[in-house]
């Protein structure tokens, strides 16, 4: 029983924890365009979509508008 709990107590605090520091540090690399970026292949659409999600939800940048 102990052991379950201590494990239980380790998950929980993994997740209070704030996000890794080198976050901050790439969020810094890169600035928001302002708009919404275009690319011509399929696969440069979605490349650029997840890129662009992700730095709204973890960089803060705006959603652009089309």
């Amino acid at each position: 029983m102990r052991i379950a709990t201590v494990m239980l107590l380790l998950a929980l605090t993994g997740c209070a924890s704030p996000g890794p520091a080198t976050i901050e540090g790439e969020c810094k690399l890169f600035t928001d365009p302002g708009f919404a970026v275009q690319g011509k292949r399929l696969q440069d659409k979605q490349w650029i979509g997840k890129t662009q999600e992700t730095a709204i939800r973890v960089c803060g940048w705006n959603r652009p508008r089309n």
